[in-house]
């Protein structure tokens, strides 16, 4: 009689575990001592924006799938008029070996690629597909939307995505209705195989098709903003002690071709234009784990349809050393020029000059998954 009652408390004890769901969270502060010089004025400040709190809950389903229920809340720029904090990741994933459904707010997929810089909105003008909605005000904003997404995954490699998002829209800021859909195709090394890899990490193609009011057009495809993006990702020396990689990404952004001056930043989003942007990274790793990364790049945005000749110009360098565990510090310089109606509307030119302390931290408890992704790679990362 004992060893069944033993037996029914050890069944009950294993029951237990399976449905207790897996629990992880991740943390990270970003604070950096900002130097500005620019065309007009020149500035000091002190910035922990991007600082951030993830917290994810895993669930085993009746069968083959598992859910997923993450909540994130980020500190964003001061001048971005989003209030003291802002949840920039609310969302339920359903995934199996090769199918994921996404439902919520996050990164919409309008970047294919992460660049090693200190905040991932750095070079936002250059590698990501602009929301033609927004104002310009509240850009850190336009990185996240509302998506439902559904990706297929091929021999765990080839990553086929369907999504539709609703960016927000300055204009009407309580319609929540899709705005936005695209396609996205990626061929992606896996991370488990990070230090056994070939030349190609990674080769993406999107396409993002913004359903816009353009006057004189009654065609939703015809007055809909499209762009189209294409990104790689390329070991240069694939070694597990001195790695160095090379990242690039080109938007075309097809433009309405009646939108030939820039009076604002809805113009700036819906005119023609060509932007590209790459890095190259060199990546130390001592005793195993990463010692310190250095890494130089630039961007270019040029418009053909403006009756004015404009472009913007950027190029960016960064070094972060790693002090310990999860614990990093850094310097970064960029120089951003525009020309033309850019000029009028972002100003000359600036030198920033960045010296930063960055902590990240993420831990499972209860731990029942192999993941694809932890939750700091739903965000930007810097040493890795």
């Amino acid at each position: 009689m004992k060893k069944l009652i033993y037996l029914m408390i050890l069944i009950s004890g294993l029951t237990n575990a399976q449905i207790t769901p897996e629990f992880e969270i991740g943390a990270k502060g970003v604070f950096s001592g900002n130097l500005n010089f620019n065309s007009d004025e020149s500035s000091a400040v002190s910035d922990f924006s991007d600082t951030q709190l993830l917290m994810g809950l895993s669930q085993k389903l009746y069968n083959n799938w598992r859910a997923q229920f993450v909540l994130g809340l980020q500190f964003p720029d001061a001048n971005s008029n989003l209030g003291e904090v802002f949840y920039n990741n609310i969302f339920i994933r359903l995934e199996d070996q090769k199918n994921v459904v996404r439902v919520g707010r996050t990164l919409a997929q309008t970047n294919l690629n992460e660049f090693p810089t200190l905040r991932d909105d750095d070079a936002q003008q250059f590698v990501y597909a602009l929301n033609p909605f927004s104002d310009g005000i509240n850009t850190e904003r336009d990185q996240y939307s509302n998506v439902l997404e559904y990706t297929h995954i091929f021999k765990q490699r080839f990553f086929v995505s369907v999504h539709g998002e609703n960016f927000y829209d300055s204009l009407e800021p309580d319609d929540f209705r899709l705005n936005s859909m695209g396609i996205s195709l990626v061929y992606q090394v896996p991370q488990s195989q990070r230090w056994n890899r070939n030349i190609v990490q990674q080769i993406g193609l999107s396409y993002n098709n913004y359903f816009t009011d353009r006057p004189g057009y009654s065609n939703d495809f015809e007055s809909s903003v499209k762009n189209i993006l294409l990104s790689t990702v390329l070991n240069i020396k694939p070694d597990p002690i001195n790695f160095m990689d090379f990242k690039f990404q080109a938007i075309q952004n097809l433009g309405w071709e009646e939108v030939t001056q820039l009076n604002d930043y809805f113009d700036y989003t819906r005119t023609q234009s060509t932007s590209l942007f790459g890095t190259f990274r060199y990546l130390k790793q001592k005793l195993e784990r990463p010692h310190f990364q250095v890494s130089v790049g630039g961007g270019y945005k040029s418009f053909n349809d403006l009756t004015t000749d404009s472009d913007q110009l950027m190029f960016i360098t960064n070094g972060f050393y790693r002090m310990g565990e999860n614990f990093d510090i850094g310097i970064q310089y960029r120089y951003t020029e525009n020309s033309g109606f850019t000029q009028t509307l972002f100003g000359k030119n600036e030198h920033r000059l960045q010296l930063s302390v960055v902590y990240s931290f993420s831990k499972i408890f209860n731990k029942q998954f192999g993941d694809r992704e932890d939750l700091l790679n739903l965000e930007h990362n810097y040493i890795k």
